[in-house]
């Protein structure tokens, strides 16, 4: 009982709530997607990019331009993107000590002429209109500051809900959700899509500020609260989507381990602590279960219910999980272990991983770098 109700209390308090992209549009604001700059860093993409640009071209409004970065493909990212009409720039060969993806965003920044800068990966995709929600959802923060989106998780194979936990901590992890984060300032931000003011991206030094970051956006998020500047994150249901390690298990495990351990050392350490407690409370709760079951099988059912439901009401505005798929949170677990004690071997034993057909170098007290 001790058990289950801690970790009850510990869910309830870090996933009050999960904010979402706004539903309503207003076409009088459809001049804030004409001032985006849409840029996409792309590296290998030919089986995502083009799902992305038709969204962009089905837009009700169309943004001022869409910046396609080829960081050294060797498929038809380029041509697709070519076909598509997308302006298409070639990033130059990647130093010691940037990120690829950061590379890719700065260079394509450099060239954006849009006052806005909307930053996304191209293995997503915008609902109907899904831009204009988004630009709606940066105009109630005056277009000011910063404004990252978690793209909804649109999966079709049973594997892929694998990354249930993940998600979650990940949205721990920026503060926005916990019972008082109505208080409280985001401490990060999400990877896969930001917006912000050309004018403040350049105030807070760009991706060069964060150039050897794993986790560049979280990391530029950070910076621009250190900077003073408002720091928004949301769900991105209704908005714009995603689907993540479509390829196969063995794809979702590699791209969750890569730097998952390292991404936590930019955590805000209370949020690492009670995150790390809650895990242990879950991890804890699965491993009592058989014993709980046969001593009182009724209640036991009920508290695992209860957790199963709560996480399922959660999740739900983070993807497409069923109410089935979270009740088999157990298996979550297990696979959470796995993949972050890997991360762990990669980012403190081995200092490398690979990702995009790239090794990641982690050195002692420096940044990751990539070659």
């Amino acid at each position: 009982m001790g058990v289950w109700f801690v970790t009850l209390i510990l869910t309830m308090f870090l996933f009050t709530r999960i904010p979402v992209v706004k539903k309503s549009i207003h076409v009088r604001n459809s001049f804030l997607v004409k001032k985006c700059s849409i840029i996409i860093p792309a590296r290998n993409e030919e089986k995502t990019i083009e799902k992305l640009l038709l969204s962009i071209e089905k837009q009700l409004i169309q943004p001022m331009e869409v910046i396609v970065v080829n960081d050294g493909s060797t498929d038809r990212t380029k041509a697709i993107a070519e076909s598509s009409g997308a302006i298409v720039l070639d990033a130059p060969p990647l130093p010691n000590g940037w990120n690829g993806k950061s590379w890719a965003c700065w260079h394509g920044a450099n060239l954006a002429k849009g006052e806005i800068l909307l930053f996304v990966d191209s293995d997503t995709w915008f609902e109907q209109a899904g831009l204009l929600r988004i630009c709606e959802t940066f105009n109630q923060q005056q277009c000011q500051g910063v404004l990252t989106i978690h793209p909804y998780h649109k999966m079709e194979n049973a594997y892929e809900t694998l990354s249930m936990l993940f998600h979650l901590i990940v949205f721990a992890s920026t503060s926005i959700t916990h019972l008082f984060s109505w208080l409280t300032k985001p401490t990060g931000g999400f990877g896969q899509c930001l917006l912000c003011s050309k004018s403040v991206y350049k105030r807070i030094g760009g991706h060069e500020a964060v150039k050897g970051e794993m986790v560049e956006h979280f990391s530029l998020s950070q910076r621009a609260k250190k900077y003073g500047e408002s720091v928004e994150g949301a769900s991105g249901k209704t908005a714009i989507s995603m689907r993540m390690y479509g390829e196969g298990i063995h794809e979702l495990f590699r791209g969750w381990s890569k730097s998952f351990a390292s991404g936590s050392k930019s955590t805000n350490i209370f949020l690492l602590v009670l995150v790390s407690i809650w895990i242990a409370s879950l991890t804890s709760l699965v491993c009592n279960l058989p014993g709980m079951i046969w001593e009182n099988p009724v209640l036991s059912i009920v508290q695992y219910s209860v957790i199963g439901t709560y996480l399922y009401i959660i999740v739900r505005r983070i993807g497409n999980f069923s109410i089935f798929e979270t009740l088999l949170f157990p298996i979550h677990i297990l696979f959470f272990h796995m993949t972050f004690f890997h991360s762990l071997l990669n980012t403190f034993i081995r200092k490398n991983t690979m990702w995009k057909d790239r090794y990641v170098f982690i050195e002692k007290g420096k940044d990751e770098k990539m070659k």
